[in-house]
């Protein structure tokens, strides 16, 4: 396996995914309230829900 490397800010929260060696920033609700679902088959990510709540 090739092994690739990436920097993160860690001042900053974020939820970030893995997904066949990219990385994908999954954006902040613009309402500041929401989930982020992932899931998972044959230990692989299969797909993303983001969902978000209006206050």
């Amino acid at each position: 396996m090739k092994e690739s490397k990436a920097t993160v800010d860690l001042n900053e929260d974020a939820v970030l995914v893995v997904k066949q060696g990219k990385i994908k920033r999954i954006p902040k609700p613009d309402s500041g309230f929401g989930e982020h679902v992932v899931t998972w088959q044959d230990g692989k990510i299969h797909a993303e829900k983001v969902s978000y709540t209006v206050k």
